[in-house]
């Protein structure tokens, strides 16, 4: 998926939800949430250039399923908006990876994002919302290593890195409310820091990192 269809797709989630729906009051105040799930990051061409005049070596990576893990604090504001403050990590392992580059390897990000919510009302026993995220990445990390031995060592062995990159997010998701104060929830997203060149030493790969994203968790009330 190209970056350019997932911000279609992020901009399309925020947008549904300035199209209405019965709100829903509740109260206002602040919640926390915690969740985690499955993190799928999208195949990547990959450039890598070794710190040596001459140009650039190119191929794809794919990835296995990952994990993703979260929590937020936010404050709910008497209606069907929500806003909070969020810190994810998420992380795949390479799944093909060139011999000439390595022969393992895992891709892994942290993500610091300010999301808006905004609630549909209750359907049946559900809440369905939509939102949005902006942040940034403190840190990018994707390392390359050796399972055996190799003659010669693969040029593109090491840990690149990359911290501060821009980071955005669409969400759609829908709450099952427990107790008065404990609702657990479940969401659909898609995440992309943008377009990053890493580095190691004297060494830079560039690949993009975009995932689609299923997560189940609990939110409290305070």
């Amino acid at each position: 998926m190209s970056k350019r269809r997932l911000t279609t797709i992020a901009l399309a989630m925020a947008c549904a939800g300035l199209g209405g729906g019965a709100a829903f009051a509740q109260g206002a105040g602040v919640y926390a949430r915690a969740y985690g799930g499955l993190s799928t990051l999208n195949s990547t061409d990959v450039s890598f250039k070794p710190g040596l005049p001459g140009p650039p070596s190119t191929d794809k990576l794919s990835f296995d399923s990952g994990l993703l893990v979260g929590a937020a604090l936010g404050y709910d504001f008497e209606g069907p908006w929500k806003a909070e403050i969020e810190y994810a990590y998420r992380s795949s392992d390479v799944r093909r990876l060139p011999v000439s580059l390595a022969q393992s390897g895992d891709f892994a990000s942290t993500a610091i994002m300010v999301n808006g919510l905004y609630s549909f009302g209750e359907v049946g026993p559900l809440r369905p919302y939509v939102g949005a995220g902006a942040g940034f990445s403190p840190e990018l990390d994707l390392d390359l290593t050796s399972s055996g031995p190799s003659a010669p060592p693969p040029s593109a062995l090491g840990n690149y890195s990359r911290s501060g990159r821009f980071a955005y997010q669409g969400i759609a998701g829908a709450e099952l409310p427990l107790t008065d104060r404990w609702t657990g929830f479940g969401e659909f997203r898609v995440f992309a820091i943008d377009s990053p060149s890493l580095r190691s030493s004297s060494k830079t790969l560039k690949a993009d990192y975009q995932t689609i994203d299923l997560l189940v968790g609990v939110s409290r009330r305070f």
